[in-house]
């Protein structure tokens, strides 16, 4: 496609150079630029700008005049926000052709995914999935290294799928990725908003700032789209559920598992091997048996059954959907043993992710319940003293460990998380691997041993450095020897 024809009624911006050049790529990673592409200089770095145009970009997207010579200078006030909207052109705008489901929220994004991709399965749909666990469509399963990718990826993804023959997209919505507008020029159906608690401040400073980011989702990205129809569900149980209701035309609905609403609760039995719900949906009555555990997973549930409603899915292909998803990887995950105990293995790495997860299983304990977890480094420092007093209160015993260390010294963010205990009894192994070990053997019949921070990840990062590192191995491994 031609430039001109691919900035062709693209507002706001100033255009600088010859614009008959034949556009075979677009780019924000100077490392992938070469001749014929578009190099968006989203950073602020003459290196990055002189580096794509040795590599021979033909184009450079800049809200500042570059010194550096390329044969066609485009000037925007957000080089980020017009990536979006190029990538999606570039890409023949696949969103529109797809019926696109988008949920962001602090916890539950990657177990409400699934279970909406259940739903479309058991429906016969072609669905496909994009989260932090991975890429899937078409029976094709591609590793993921951002929850959402980046824009030029997203769009990419979304046209392959699209010429598989898939019918809906299911995307996780990282607040990274709503701040980075790496969906913009995504025009979405449905927009899902679980839960906002502390998490990502290293990035956004506070929390006022991470919920604007988050309420982006709604206010502008869902607002924009140019899909007929369109819904947002949102959790009535997070107290700042209000502030995320969009303006119409948008249709709002509301789950809750306290009071009535669109979806809510009305029966509810758990044990150590799952769920038996009883809910109101829509008006009608549903009920739902489930392997997985916790009041959070009823609420992602919840609006999962919403999501489906709204897609047009039967009662009998949602109530199918949600009772077939046999678990998530690395969320609350079971490590099916003959030891007699119950391991789990779950990506809790935030306060409120911890609380809940510790609540529900120290609810349906028959012995004791034993925590091993650690707190990234390089990351917010002042969750780690949090989640040390949340698991010296609801855990009977806690090893803390290494997570993803990064550059700093394990041993200090240790002790930053031990800063928090005033309760339990509480074990330092640095160790990730010995800790795991450590936990195994200690865990007699009926405990419950959980594992969190890391769920689904299979690598550690030590200075700067990235090893294979799997939880779910580790424990495996322990076990295969045991036996």
């Amino acid at each position: 496609m031609k430039l001109a024809e691919l900035i062709k009624n693209i507002p706001a911006i100033k255009v600088i150079g010859n614009t008959d050049i034949e556009i075979t790529g677009i780019t924000k990673d100077s490392r992938k630029a070469k001749e014929g592409c578009i190099f968006f200089a989203t950073e602020k770095s003459e290196r990055f700008i002189n580096d794509a145009a040795e590599r021979g970009a033909s184009v450079i997207a800049s809200d500042e005049e570059v010194k550096t010579y390329f044969p066609c200078f485009i000037k925007t006030d957000n080089p980020k926000e017009l990536l979006g909207h190029i990538a999606s052109k570039f890409y023949d705008f696949p969103s529109k052709e797809l019926y696109m489901i988008g949920i962001t929220g602090t916890n539950g994004k990657t177990t409400t995914s699934c279970l909406i991709e259940s739903i479309l399965n058991f429906a016969g749909k072609k669905a496909g999935l994009i989260g932090t666990i991975s890429y899937r469509y078409n029976g094709r399963t591609i590793k993921a290294y951002n929850t959402t990718p980046g824009a030029e990826e997203l769009q990419s993804l979304l046209h392959d799928m699209k010429v598989a023959g898939t019918e809906y997209v299911v995307m996780e919505v990282s607040s990274h990725a709503l701040d980075q507008k790496r969906v913009e020029g995504v025009d979405f159906n449905t927009a899902i908003f679980t839960n906002l608690t502390h998490d990502h401040l290293d990035y956004h400073g506070t929390l006022e700032n991470y919920k604007a980011t988050k309420k982006l989702f709604f206010s502008h990205f869902l607002k924009k789209s140019s899909k007929e129809g369109k819904h947002a569900i949102i959790n009535a149980d997070d107290p700042g559920a209000v502030g995320f209701i969009p303006d119409l035309p948008v249709r709002t609905l509301f789950y809750s598992l306290k009071k009535t609403s669109d979806a809510y609760l009305t029966g509810f039995r758990e044990d150590i091997g799952g769920l038996q719900l009883e809910l109101i949906l829509m008006g009608k009555p549903l009920s739902i048996v489930s392997p997985l555990i916790g009041a959070f997973n009823v609420s992602n549930i919840l609006a999962a059954s919403l999501a489906g409603y709204v897609a047009d899915m039967s009662y009998e292909q949602i109530k199918k959907g949600l009772d077939g998803l046999e678990g998530v990887p690395g969320r609350l995950e079971r490590v099916k043993n003959e030891k007699g105990v119950s391991i789990f293995i779950d990506y809790a790495h935030t306060p409120d992710a911890l609380k809940k997860v510790l609540e529900t299983l120290n609810s349906l304990k028959k012995g004791k319940l034993t925590v091993i977890f650690g707190c990234g480094g390089d990351r917010d420092r002042e969750k780690r003293p949090v989640m040390g007093n949340i698991a010296s209160h609801l855990a009977d015993h806690s090893i803390i460990t290494s997570d993803n260390p990064r550059s700093e010294d394990p041993m200090k963010i240790i002790e930053d998380i031990k800063k928090g205990f005033d309760g339990n009894t509480f074990r330092i192994v640095e160790n990730r691997k010995d800790a795991i070990f450590e936990g195994i053997k200690t865990i007699k019949q009926d405990d419950v041993l959980l594992i969190a921070g890391k769920g689904h990840e299979d690598y550690q990062i030590i200075g700067d450095k990235v090893f294979h590192f799997s939880d779910r191995e580790v424990v495996e491994e322990f076990l295969d020897v045991a036996c």
